[in-house]
């Protein structure tokens, strides 16, 4: 779970006052004559060592915004875009810095139906990694995930798990028993114990590594 992460949005507010343009310092979270908010808007993970990660498009889906992502121990790291799926709802995101502890990518191809699965994610906007097991009940689920995401074109074969996932889980991993990520927790029904994830093997296909 050290691999998970909080992705957090920063709006700046710019002082009117300011006589001057402030250059704002790479990695600062203030600069001189403007005001950052964070707030908080879902989950990522870390999938290479060097500061890779994959959450959901609709998650950094605002190219105004400034992106950064809060680490289990509390760490601030600034984070840019590298790609947004234009037709799934996944995102590719860069932190700055190295020796990130990251979650290794399993074939989602080899997923059965009663295997066990762990969701793991920033809960509600917590940041805190929360954990859900529960068990995979279901593949190729397109229909009932159809009214839970905001475009049909991000309508994919998703995974089914009965575990509670809650909105801020979007954007974490759903992990096998041998801690690798088969999937991204992306939407949840309008049911108890429902979950949908994005399986892992739709966003190796946007990775350069």
């Amino acid at each position: 779970s050290l691999a998970v992460v909080s992705v957090i949005a920063t709006t700046t507010t710019k002082n009117l006052t300011a006589t001057t343009t402030p250059t704002e310092s790479r990695g600062s979270d203030q600069s001189v004559g403007a005001e950052k908010t964070p707030t908080s808007i879902g989950s990522g993970f870390f999938i290479s060592q060097d500061g890779a990660i994959l959450t959901n498009k609709h998650i950094v889906e605002d190219a105004a915004l400034e992106y950064a992502v809060i680490t289990n121990d509390g760490k601030i790291f600034p984070a840019t875009v590298v790609s947004r799926n234009p037709s799934q709802d996944i995102a590719v995101l860069k932190a700055e810095g190295n020796n990130f502890n990251f979650i290794p990518l399993g074939d989602s191809k080899n997923i059965n139906v009663g295997q066990t699965a762990i969701a793991i994610g920033s809960d509600s906007g917590e940041f805190q990694n929360t954990v859900s097991v529960g068990v995979i009940s279901g593949l190729n689920r397109i229909a009932a995930a159809i009214n839970a995401i905001s475009n049909k074109e991000d309508s994919v074969a998703l995974i089914q798990i009965d575990a509670v996932t809650n909105p801020g889980n979007s954007g974490g991993p759903l992990i096998d028993l041998s801690g690798k990520a088969i999937g991204i927790n992306t939407v949840g029904a309008q049911k108890e114990n429902i979950g949908f994830a994005l399986p892992i093997n739709l966003a190796k296909k946007d990775l350069t590594f």
